[in-house]
């Protein structure tokens, strides 16, 4: 399974040399980012494996179901979502404001035994939860070894 990079411009840094490098490469662990210049957030996601399927979890807390979309289209599960931004009172001054609105985007191509077609999704407490069956092809066979 790979995740898939999308690119929306410099991530970070103040000049656009930064952006020559992949960030992986350049800055592994994060320690040189501009703190004038926000990274992008994409919303957490974990993927886990049985035998019978995939699951994948995205952290998208103030989401409603209206809000996600899910799309599985040659082996590529995209999942995208939009978040208003909620109206401000006249009388409000904010004093601090970490809550991200607009639009997000990830993408991951699944592995061949993936059955997307059979996908099924929901969204509960703020956690996306999309289960991905295997195709039965994919189950795993432990084969009895004879003496001849």
């Amino acid at each position: 399974m790979q995740m898939i990079k999308r690119d929306n411009g410099p991530t970070r840094g103040i000049t656009p040399f930064s952006a020559l490098f992949d960030d992986a490469l350049w800055d592994p662990f994060g320690l040189f980012g501009s703190p004038f210049v926000p990274r992008r957030s994409f919303p957490a996601m974990n993927i886990a494996e049985t035998a019978k399927e995939l699951t994948v979890s995205v952290n998208v807390p103030g989401f409603e179901a209206k809000d996600v979309t899910v799309d599985v289209h040659n082996n590529v599960l995209t999942i995208s979502g939009h978040a208003q931004e909620t109206e401000e009172k006249n009388d409000q001054e904010w004093i601090c404001r970490e809550s991200a609105y607009g639009e997000f985007t990830r993408q991951v191509r699944l592995p061949d035994y993936a059955d997307g077609s059979k996908a099924n999704c929901k969204v509960k407490n703020g956690v996306l939860t999309i289960m991905i069956p295997k195709k039965e092809e994919a189950a795993k066979k432990t084969l009895q070894v004879e003496e001849e």
